[in-house]
């Protein structure tokens, strides 16, 4: 019998090359809203480069752009390195040139739309909690985009949200799986805006006209909100019940300079609340919260406050880099 010893006659078998791993679905989710907030920041610098672009208003909501994109990237991870070399003769993907700013515009409404599917799609909370304020972000970007230049602002909300209830229930967030939020995190939400109303209550008693009638708005609406959220939770006029009479407020209301301030806080605190509920609710369950964290954002900027990178995430870099 003959055996071939291949390693004494200097033979070797060939093993193939490391094969790029494939994204799981939660990878491609993180992939793609970088890929997006790299997208809009070269979008935004090219056409700040533009005649129409220099324009200060224009210029100032760009760099924004830029500098917040920037930032979502970075907090996203950055882009995937899989470590392998790429194979030869594999075209670079590049991003079209800008041509004007109208296109920043429309790439800001599409990149907003993908983020709200995916924030309410993704099987990881945490990371749909930060998806859904970069969303957010992007949507205060476009329409402060559209402001600055005349423009329409884009469609922000995907069809399949946009043709929904507009002001769904808070028994709407439970998935078709039953991964929905327990009574203590509906408790929450339901304690949070029931203080959200207290507080402008308080704030309308202290200012007139149009800021007093907003304030009445708000807290009609807030309480409204909790109401709903308690029901959920089944909680409403039980001991289980969180929600008090009365609320602590800050000193010096009679200055309208503070109780506009008050109803800042209010709103953050309601965005706040809103994020971390999505980041505790189950995948294809969060649209209600969602919408709810984009509402205060709006909101608080209704009441002064000055648009951030992150709405909702504290933790999170808070102040604009301008």
């Amino acid at each position: 019998m003959t055996v071939l010893t291949l390693g004494a006659c200097g033979l070797r078998v060939e093993t193939p090359p490391p094969a790029e791993p494939s994204p799981d679905a939660v990878e491609q989710v993180r992939g793609r809203t970088v890929a997006d907030s790299l997208d809009l920041a070269a979008a935004a610098e090219a056409a700040a480069a533009l005649p129409d672009g220099a324009v200060p208003s224009v210029a100032t909501v760009l760099a924004d752009v830029v500098a917040y994109a920037e930032q979502h990237a970075e907090q996203l991870g950055g882009e995937y390195v899989s470590g392998l070399p790429s194979p030869t003769g594999t075209p670079s993907a590049s991003t079209p040139a800008t041509r004007s700013v109208a296109e920043v515009l429309d790439r800001l409404g599409s990149a907003t739309r993908t983020a709200l599917t995916d924030a309410d799609a993704v099987a990881d909370g945490p990371l749909a909690r930060l998806v859904a304020s970069v969303a957010t972000s992007r949507g205060e970007l476009a329409v402060r985009l559209a402001q600055a230049t005349g423009a329409e602002v884009p469609a922000l909300v995907p069809d399949q949200v946009a043709t929904a209830d507009p002001s769904p229930t808070p028994g709407s967030t439970e998935s078709p799986a039953g991964d929905a939020l327990t009574a203590a995190e509906v408790a929450a939400l339901a304690l949070v805006h029931d203080e959200a109303g207290f507080g402008f209550e308080v704030v309308a008693a202290k200012l007139a006209g149009d800021q007093r009638t907003a304030a009445l708005t708000a807290a009609a609406a807030h309480r409204a909100r909790s109401e709903e959220w308690a029901a959920a939770a089944g909680i409403d006029g039980t001991a289980q019940d969180p929600r008090r009479a009365s609320y602590s407020v800050p000193g010096g209301l009679d200055d309208p300079v503070v109780a506009t301030a008050l109803g800042r806080t209010l709103e953050t605190s309601v965005a706040d609340a809103c994020a971390n509920a999505v980041a505790q609710a189950g995948a294809g369950s969060r649209a209600a919260l969602i919408d709810g964290l984009r509402r205060a954002t709006v909101d608080a900027a209704a009441w002064g406050a000055t648009p951030v990178p992150f709405p909702g995430l504290p933790e999170r870099a808070q102040q604009p880099t301008g």
